[in-house]
């Protein structure tokens, strides 16, 4: 448990996550790279003699299913460059990285009906054969289920519930189908843990947890950050990481440790972050701000900006980009992230940034509710819609949204304050007034 750890540097931390042989249970602020110590973990285990099989990777997005993917070949490749002796093994290893089970939970679940349907039929047909052939029997249900390209939705006495009360329910309810995934995913991983819900939570320690109930070893890995939950609006829902987090405490076989050391934002950003949510978020971590002072030339603007204008915020955010654009000419769309609180902009906002030559490819990742960057980190940061007293009431509402929001930024963070469209960030909660604006070059 991290209380009995105190001593332990970040560093021994991280040396700890990616090769202890523990069930561990990480809370990893914004910018501690926890994606890529997944990937070392799981890189490890790989060069262990651990089969690619056996690995089921649980993501939140489509994106974050294929963002680990990609850093998992990464760091196969540079171990492939630096080890000549297990260079040929390793090779094989990448290309079947594309067939791990590295998936959103729905479609796990998906997964699981399909597999029940297949191991109903196929025991209906050999029940009377003998266990070599069950297990035979039992390899081709695996296959057909994999080669399934798209998994949909299908009836069953279980398609009145939501989809993971389904899945939940087939698992407590076919020991026998339970005992076969146990088998085939020894090696479980759980990102953005803060916003799964308690079934999804239960159907994890059912797949990690033996026949006993117990912890079964070095099984489950899990991470999450209670400060980005913003898909569980019930404090009921928010409160279900923390229970979780209090149950592994309790377990021998698992470790809980904590990460906040950021490497993406700049020492301003961080500690401009840590001034405005330390008060507003309960049990706050403080971040450490460890970015590489070589990063800085990266960007051309740094610190925590707002832009105020008379207009509306479609005339502002092209006012802006156009000034940012002619100001800093080596600017690119990579470089930014445009952030609003309102979807129904996200149309808006890409068509008047259009004129400057941005592809539509190219803008529907720099455009974008705040709630599908998750994962995402740009330069600068433009946050849309902000400013104004008119949301103060909602003061707990959008903390979490503009938490995860805000910690996007690697340099420069940008309030635009249109005319009498504020929707979050308001003046009341976070001195917007106190900001100085940006340092535009004299012409």
């Amino acid at each position: 448990m991290e209380r009995r750890k105190q001593f332990w540097t970040e560093q021994r931390k991280r040396e700890y996550i990616r090769e202890a042989e523990d069930n561990l249970f990480i809370v990893a602020g914004p910018g501690t790279g926890k994606t890529t110590l997944l990937s070392k973990r799981i890189l490890n285990q790989i060069m262990g003699g651990e089969r690619l099989s056996h690995f089921l990777l649980l993501a939140f997005t489509d994106e974050a299913v294929a963002e680990f993917k990609q850093k998992i070949k990464k760091h196969l490749y540079r171990e492939i460059a630096i080890n000549k002796e297990m260079s040929h093994r390793l090779k094989r290893k990448v290309y079947g990285i594309d067939s791990m089970h590295i998936t959103t939970f729905r479609d796990f679940c998906l997964y699981v009906i399909h597999v029940k349907e297949h191991f109903q039929k196929a025991w209906k047909r050999e029940q009377y054969i003998g266990e070599v052939e069950k297990n035979a029997c039992l390899q081709e249900i695996r296959k057909a289920v994999q080669k399934s390209t798209e998994l949909k939705s299908t009836e069953s006495e279980y398609s009145f519930m939501p989809l993971e009360e389904q899945c939940y329910r087939i698992l407590k309810e076919n020991p026998k189908l339970l005992q076969i995934l146990r088998r085939d995913f020894t090696k479980i991983y759980a990102d953005e843990l803060q916003d799964l819900n308690q079934t999804q939570l239960d159907i994890l320690l059912l797949l990690s947890t033996d026949k006993k109930g117990k912890m079964r070893h070095n099984c489950l890995f899990m991470v999450g950050d209670p400060r980005q939950t913003i898909y569980q609006e019930e404090e009921a829902e928010r409160q279900v990481f923390f229970q979780m987090k209090r149950r592994m405490e309790k377990k021998r076989n698992v470790k809980v440790l904590y990460l906040n050391e950021n490497y993406r934002s700049n020492a301003e950003l961080v500690e401009w972050i840590n001034r405005h949510f330390r008060k507003r978020m309960p049990a706050y971590h403080d971040m450490k701000a460890c970015q590489r002072p070589e990063f800085l030339q990266n960007s051309p603007l740094h610190g925590v900006f707002r832009y105020p204008s008379e207009k509306d915020s479609l005339s502002a955010l092209q006012d802006l980009m156009g000034k940012l654009l002619k100001s800093y000419p080596d600017l690119r769309d990579r470089d930014f992230l445009i952030l609003s609180n309102d979807k129904e902009k996200e149309a808006d906002y890409k068509e008047v940034l259009k004129p400057f030559g941005f592809s539509e490819a190219s803008l529907d990742h720099m455009v974008l509710d705040a709630h599908a960057a998750k994962g995402l980190n740009s330069n600068i940061v433009i946050l849309m819609e902000t400013g104004g007293n008119s949301c103060a009431e909602a003061r707990s509402k959008y903390t979490s949204l503009e938490y995860v929001a805000v910690t996007r930024a690697k340099h420069a963070l940008i309030f635009l304050e249109g005319k009498g469209e504020e929707q979050w960030f308001c003046d009341s909660l976070y001195n917007m007034k106190e900001l100085k604006e940006i340092p535009f070059p004299e012409p």
